[in-house]
């Protein structure tokens, strides 16, 4: 600012604002007071405070920092890191200044060509913008995140396949079949519970209450008791061993469904006890907030995709509307 003064003009001006340093000074003429004001707010643009020097390190080093700050706490954090250091890799480990929503776009095409689903480049998306988000919340991260602004792809729900009685018989028949002892258990647990695999397979002696199991190593974090058959309970009552229950049997499981001659969607074959459980629970007049509990979701429209099932659904449609 230049004001008139009694013995000529005074500048009075703080380029950084009002928490940078305040410069005044007097001129004989209105001239001398402008090109000083201008010389002062070039030099201020030209300063480091207001022209920061880029930064040069690399999206491998900001990876590392990310995990050994916060990544290495998180539930999946080895395959978290191996997918942000494979997009690294991709993307030829840019410079932090070089990181642009472009690099990730044109990862994300090749993928995409390649032949890589929706839902694996979003995930990979969501990873990145996580990692800078904490990141920035140490101080690590000076500028707007890159992947902020760039759009999911959109993905169609598919519809979940979940087996008849039919296929059930059949599909425990094949697991009695199996040199894999542990697999016919593990896949009457997940029909029995709406268990995920993995959550039935890591089961411990601990874990296995009277009438009841709880599974502990969730996907969320969050332990959920559920009641079981009186029948499943003395199978798991009997079996002698105090850490784990059961060998690894998910290879044992797929081979059953190839010989059952079961054909699902892809992705599908890993959950598809868990979507049965979830189906006939609603078949059979299951409440839809029980079912959100039995399997742990989050939230309830995670659940709401079994809700169609239900012998009520949306009945009211024909008691309600106005021509009735």
């Amino acid at each position: 600012m230049i004001n008139k003064s009694a013995n000529g003009w005074l500048v009075d001006i703080q380029p950084g604002g009002r928490s940078g340093k305040r410069i005044r000074k007097k001129f004989k003429t209105k001239a001398e007071a402008n090109r000083f004001e201008i010389y002062i707010k070039g030099k201020h643009l030209e300063s480091k405070e207001w022209n920061p020097a880029k930064d040069k390190r690399k999206l491998s080093e900001l990876i590392d920092i990310w995990w050994k700050t916060h990544g290495h706490n998180l539930k999946d954090t080895k395959n978290r890191k191996r997918w942000l250091l494979q997009i690294c890799n991709e993307m030829k480990d840019p410079k932090a200044y070089e990181l642009y929503a472009s690099n990730f776009l044109t990862w994300r095409s090749q993928r995409i060509q390649e032949g890589n689903s929706a839902a694996t480049v979003n995930n990979a998306l969501a990873y990145l913008r996580a990692m800078i988000n904490e990141l920035k919340r140490i101080n690590e991260w000076k500028e707007e995140n890159p992947f902020a602004n760039v759009r999911r792809i959109k993905i169609d729900d598919t519809e979940l396949s979940f087996l008849t009685d039919d296929q059930i018989i059949v599909l425990l028949e094949e697991l009695d079949k199996s040199t894999n002892s542990s697999a016919r258990i593990v896949a009457e647990i997940c029909l029995s519970t709406g268990a995920r695999w993995s959550e039935a397979e890591n089961l411990k002696k601990s874990q296995i209450g009277f009438l009841k199991v709880t599974f502990n190593k969730t996907k969320n974090g969050k332990s959920r008791t559920l009641p079981i058959s009186d029948c499943l309970y003395k199978k798991l009552s009997t079996i002698d061993n105090n850490h784990r229950l059961f060998e690894s049997c998910y290879s044992a499981f797929r081979n059953a469904v190839e010989r059952a001659r079961i054909e699902l969607p892809p992705g599908q074959l890993s959950h598809v006890l868990r979507h049965t459980f979830a189906s006939r629970f609603m078949m059979n007049g299951g409440n839809i907030l029980v079912l959100q509990r039995a399997l742990g979701h989050s939230t309830l429209q995670m659940t709401m995709r079994y809700a169609h099932l239900s012998p009520d659904h949306l009945e009211e449609v024909a008691k309600l509307n106005p021509l009735t």
